[in-house]
């Protein structure tokens, strides 16, 4: 299976960097920006490998997987979060599922460019912490992915991503 293929994820990458940019001229507050992000990396995976022959199939609600790969019987979910110092993706309640996960980080350099990393790891509900201060709330912080298989760039060094460039 192509699902950990460095070169489709850049081909994910470009076309959510190509769709997000202009929509990021709006002054968005960072929150709804990755919203924005990790709906586009479901929409454009789910198209990407239906294009190179897999049968997969997007979320219609939260209850279920962000993309499901139906041949292979696979659940795969994306979470995505800003790039910062300390890297720390969230998530509801129905975040804790057990699935493979891709992870990214992105960030926004300028007008024109995205940097992203993209790694993924298998998790389960213990690998998630449950935030203190929120009922719902629980996070994965970068320091727990012991099993991690990064397929885009590395969390030091992010893939940058410019505007309508060729891949």
């Amino acid at each position: 299976m192509k699902m950990h293929d460095p070169k489709s994820w850049a081909i994910i990458a470009q076309n959510v960097t190509n769709y997000a940019l202009p929509i990021f001229e709006i002054p968005f507050n960072t929150r709804l920006k990755s919203e924005i992000i990790s709906s586009l990396f479901e929409i454009e995976s789910a198209k990407h490998f239906q294009s190179i022959g897999y049968n997969v199939k997007n979320a219609k609600n939260d209850h279920e997987p962000d993309l499901y790969f139906v041949d292979e019987s696979l659940c795969v979910e994306i979470k995505v979060t800003r790039k910062k110092k300390s890297l720390k993706w969230m998530g509801n309640k129905v975040s804790k599922r057990e699935a493979q996960f891709i992870l990214i980080a992105w960030e926004q350099i300028d007008n024109e460019s995205i940097l992203y990393y993209i790694t993924s790891t298998y998790l389960n509900k213990t690998n998630w912490t449950t935030d203190e201060y929120s009922y719902n709330a629980s996070f994965l912080s970068w320091k727990t992915l012991e099993n991690r298989q990064d397929i885009l760039g590395c969390k030091d060094m992010p893939v940058r991503f410019d505007r309508n460039a060729a891949i």
